[in-house]
């Protein structure tokens, strides 16, 4: 077995991992871990040194401008609304879209990509026309962001379940506009 310090044996650890397309080592002791004083091992080595924080394996990666927005130009000729357009004015970049509840209220909504995950805001109908309830209640922000999860920054890891989550939020307002809680929320 390899030192649990030896950087090429953990190296040998990440590659595997990312040719499976696995965020894990299929042999424990070929888990990375980080110790509290951030030195970087393989397996779990000496438990005196406990506890450890497990390393996902997958691939460091950043998709350049032009990929994002070709993924994204799939995905929103596959599974957003067939009125989906891309905005790409200087700070107003991202997807718009409109749809209509089974309640009939159309809402027009724009996802945009902030550097690390996709945020939604509401263009129309009005902020003012949303229930005047705290920002739990509505899910909506004052600048017009809805909050589509409870993570920080209240986006989505992708363009379509932003897109997903913001037309479930939709319907969920307008339950709320009839005088009922927003009822995708257990215990809210």
């Amino acid at each position: 077995m390899a030192d649990m310090y030896d950087l090429n044996a953990i190296r040998d650890s990440f590659f595997a991992s990312q040719r499976r397309n696995s965020e894990a080592p299929t042999v424990p002791d070929q888990q990375v871990y980080v110790d509290r004083t951030g030195r970087v091992r393989l397996g779990t080595g000496n438990e005196g040194d406990a506890p450890l924080s497990k390393v996902p394996h997958g691939t460091f990666a950043v998709l350049s401008r032009a990929q994002r927005l070709a993924e994204e130009r799939r995905v929103a000729q596959r599974k957003l609304p067939a009125n989906a357009y891309y905005e790409d004015t200087p700070g107003a970049e991202g997807w718009v879209y409109s749809i209509t509840t089974e309640f009939g209220k159309t809402y027009v909504l724009c996802a945009t990509f902030n550097g690390t995950q996709y945020d939604v805001r509401l263009l129309d109908p009005p902020m003012e026309s949303v229930p005047k309830l705290d920002q739990h209640g509505n899910h909506l922000y004052k600048n017009g962001k809805i909050c589509l999860s409870s993570s920080s920054g209240s986006g989505m890891p992708d363009l379509e379940t932003a897109y997903s989550r913001s037309a479930v939020w939709a319907l969920g307002v307008d339950f709320v506009q009839m005088g009922h809680t927003f009822p995708f929320n257990h215990n809210q």
